[in-house]
């Protein structure tokens, strides 16, 4: 029976995707953490502000290519025709990725001081730009890997990126140091590009050994005109999705950028906005995100196979996709809500040593379940062609979170950003579960998903905390050791409580 599962491209894409996330994650974690303790509170709201910038091009040179080549990849059947789609897909990402590396550079300072309002940024923006073809061409590696249902390569590649991002992040910084120095933001941006450079190194290779007949000089011999006929088709999909992308990118960006801005509004100096920002976003969301690695990797793989359930006429199998996402994301949430509400303090203290981080780490522990909701079926209805909704949808949570950082943050502070964050994926849970239950009606059951495993987690973080309680006033082991000791007791409590249901619901 394991081995049946196993050999489920789903089952096992979702497995390898969430293991090398969960250790890649992992990996980051601790380099979050080194990051806020050699560059400080401030270099980190300065490290993070040029991402949205980066996201915002990658929106328009990577994503949109990445998923357009997994849909066509996946509807083929010919090993050539599969590769006409990747090498016209990967030519058009090339192009685009390029130029807009190219413009990121020449406009680095503009966008830094006018856009930004940070000109210590400048130099961070042009390494950064260097990243974006190596960006495109990871993804459109990916995106066919995924096309064929093997997530082994990109999995593995989004390990050795994030290894080499800190290896080399850590090296530069006792360079640094044996000269004097320390870590700079422009530092820890080389580590990016040096990671986003290995990976497509290392997806190149593997290409190269395991491609078979179907390879990039075959679909060459179809022709050009059957090649440009290739590069319409993957534009005639990439627009929309780019169009979308970069809407809800360009809004992320616009949040982003003036969270800062409304803080100084609220009454902070620069100093103390871009640190509060840095805290926020380096420190406390990442702890919120690093459980949906699980989340993540199963809406990579429900993509491709709610599509082709569809493409087969299988509406019950997207019915039961559907209730079985719903139900395994609110347990994951309501664990993780769980697990923040009670030791989210802890966490900011003694891992970052931020009693501020602490204090987000617990508001935004509500956060949890529709975070993974809105992810997982937002996947589930892209597998669905419903591209627009899903846009439509997204376009909504994000206006939501910039009316209250645009309109609250002056008054309130940064509380009105989470706020606005909790307020916004509420929303687009809600309407992505409207979305599909008009279509693929699914039963669901409140007391299932949510009273009994709330009421779980409230035994299981009790006694959690009884037992951090009573190892921090009655041993001298390290206080981490007791705050680890404390969340393991209440995850494996939930898991024991819960692990029967699950195992009978899979049947």
């Amino acid at each position: 029976m394991k081995s049946k599962l196993l050999r489920n491209p789903f089952i096992s894409g979702t497995l390898i995707l969430t293991v090398t996330g969960l250790a890649g994650r992992l990996v980051g974690f601790f380099y979050r953490i080194f990051l806020s303790r050699t560059i400080g509170e401030e270099g980190m709201g300065i490290y993070q502000l040029i991402f949205p910038v980066f996201g915002l091009f990658c929106a328009l040179c990577c994503g949109c290519f990445e998923t357009a080549i997994s849909r066509f990849v996946a509807a083929q059947t010919s090993a050539r025709r599969q590769s006409r789609f990747f090498g016209a897909g990967l030519f058009l990402s090339l192009v685009f990725s390029s130029c807009a590396a190219l413009l990121v550079w020449l406009l680095a300072k503009p966008i830094a001081v006018y856009i930004l309002l940070e000109e210590r940024c400048t130099p961070l923006l042009q390494l950064i730009a260097l990243a974006l073809p190596f960006s495109g061409l990871h993804a459109c590696i990916n995106g066919y890997y995924y096309g064929l249902k093997k997530a082994t390569q990109p999995a593995l590649s989004q390990f050795l990126e994030q290894a080499v991002r800190v290896a080399s992040v850590f090296l530069i910084w006792q360079v640094s140091v044996s000269r004097g120095g320390t870590l700079t933001p422009s530092g820890a941006i080389t580590g990016t590009l040096l990671g986003e450079v290995a990976s497509v190194l290392f997806l190149a290779g593997s290409l190269c050994f395991h491609r078979t007949g179907g390879s990039l000089s075959g679909a060459a011999a179809d022709g050009s005109d059957t090649f440009r006929r290739s590069c319409g088709l993957i534009m005639a999909m990439a627009l929309p999705l780019m169009a979308n992308r970069l809407c809800i990118s360009l809004l992320q960006s616009a949040e982003a950028i003036m969270i800062p801005s409304r803080l100084r509004l609220y009454g902070l100096d620069s100093q103390a906005a871009l640190s509060l920002y840095g805290v926020l976003t380096g420190m406390s969301m990442p702890f919120i995100l690093f459980p949906s690695t699980l989340t993540n990797s199963a809406a990579v793989m429900l993509l491709p196979a709610v599509a082709q359930a569809q493409a087969d006429g299988s509406e019950g199998r997207i019915t039961n996709s559907i209730r079985k996402s719903v139900h395994l994301c609110l347990l994951l949430g309501i664990l993780c809500t769980g697990i923040f509400l009670l030791f989210g303090d802890e966490m900011g203290q003694i891992v970052f040593q931020s009693a501020t981080a602490g204090n987000f780490i617990t508001i935004l522990a509500w956060l949890c379940p529709f975070l993974y909701l809105g992810t997982t079926l937002g996947s589930i209805l892209n597998g669905l062609g419903m591209t627009g909704i899903t846009f439509t949808n997204n376009l909504v949570c994000l206006l939501i979170q910039l009316a209250f950082v645009v309109f609250l943050v002056p008054r309130f502070g940064i509380l009105a950003c989470l706020w606005g964050m909790l307020a916004g994926e509420l929303v687009l849970a809600g309407l992505h579960l409207k979305a599909l239950r008009k279509p693929y009606p699914f039963v669901f059951s409140p007391a299932k998903s949510i009273l009994i495993p709330a009421a779980v987690i409230a035994i299981g973080g009790g006694g959690g905390k009884a037992l951090e309680y009573i190892g921090l006033h009655y041993t001298n082991l390290p206080k981490i050791l007791w705050l680890i000791a404390g969340c393991g007791f209440a995850c494996l409590f939930y898991l024991a409580c819960l692990f029967l249901p699950l195992r009978r619901e899979s049947k």
